[in-house]
């Protein structure tokens, strides 16, 4: 399909001049699981012993009391224990610390070079990355690959959008090394927020593939509202949030208002459906797939909720934002 470097693809996620930058080293360390931090549980089961007193005529009385020898051993050891438990807290500390200045210096270089003009085409990147996720063959998902499939028809345009992402993206490797991935999820969120959309955080850890994604994995824009719903479910997504993704949308040139605006307008002009008029610049409203959710009466409820509260859409786009960048993730070691 084809789509400016100014706009979003048709359902979100969609041809391309080869990108011309330098190419860029990367390293790749393992794949792994994202850890959590180690935790220290103790499980001490009182030891119960008996000891004789003699009364002065009834015999003996058995009385049964803590160990007091086992009791001193677990006083004598809680000393050490404690220390342990701070030395988590502290580790934990000092790494959310670190994780919180590397997002806010990449938030602060990203904030550099993206206006609001650009806006549309880097928040386009976040989806035409992430948007190869496929939950039954556990591939594609938000991996940086996109650097590697500028010259598909689908991501025409978008080595603009990389380049102004590329910019920011040295100032940051200078100090610390940051992944394409983390760039263009937290570059996406920016683009949101820098055009008066909710403020999105984004986890950073995520490691770059080495290699493209398989292609044909980004809805189509000829697809009906069934066939995307389709497509939405075997990446992980739910109706409501193919609805609350498209609202993307209303950044760009597609006529859903300001073409810098991060608003509901995008709902309200779908509500409206202005390219069943004729003839005009109305019919050039959208793209099918928009067109498409606005005739589908499940996909129609959220566009009616989203165009009459638009704080709801804003929650509900972070999310679903949120989950998409999370997407397919491979995380390095923390």
């Amino acid at each position: 399909m084809t789509s400016s470097s100014a706009n979003l693809s048709s359902s979100l996620f969609s041809s391309s001049p080869t990108f011309s930058s330098p190419k860029l080293n990367f390293k790749f360390p393992s794949v792994s699981q994202r850890p959590s931090l180690p935790t220290v549980e103790s499980r001490v089961t009182p030891f119960i012993a008996c000891s004789s007193t003699i009364s002065k005529s009834s015999g003996p009385i058995r009385h049964c009391s803590l160990s007091r020898r086992r009791g001193l051993a677990f006083t004598t050891t809680l000393p050490f224990l404690l220390p342990l438990y701070e030395f988590v807290d502290n580790v934990g500390a000092i790494a959310a610390e670190s994780d919180q200045t590397d997002y806010l210096r990449i938030k602060e270089e990203i904030s550099k070079v993206v206006t609001k003009g650009k806006a549309a085409g880097v928040l386009r990147l976040v989806f035409h990355d992430g948007g190869t996720f496929h939950m039954a063959e556990n591939s594609g998902g938000m991996n940086g690959s996109i650097v590697f499939e500028l010259e598909r028809p689908e991501n025409a345009g978008l080595n603009k959008s990389l380049k102004v992402l590329e910019k920011a993206k040295k100032e940051v490797d200078a100090i610390k090394p940051v992944s394409w991935a983390d760039m263009i999820a937290v570059g996406g969120a920016e683009a949101v927020a820098i055009c008066g959309g909710p403020k999105i955080p984004v986890a950073l850890g995520r490691l770059d593939s080495a290699e493209p994604d398989p292609e044909g994995k980004l809805p189509q824009e000829s697809l009906d509202a069934a066939g995307l719903k389709q497509c939405f479910q075997r990446k992980g997504f739910s109706t409501q949030e193919l609805v609350a993704l498209s609202g993307a949308h209303t950044l760009g040139s597609k006529g859903f208002g300001s073409p810098v605006a991060f608003d509901n307008t995008y709902f309200k002009i779908l509500l409206q459906k202005p390219w069943k008029s004729s003839g005009g610049m109305s019919t050039m409203i959208g793209l099918p797939s928009d067109h498409a959710i606005g005739e589908d009466d499940e996909c129609l409820r959220w566009i009616t909720k989203y165009a009459d509260d638009q704080n709801m859409f804003f929650e509900d786009f972070k999310n679903a934002y949120i989950k998409l960048v999370n997407s397919g993730v491979r995380w390095k070691n923390m």
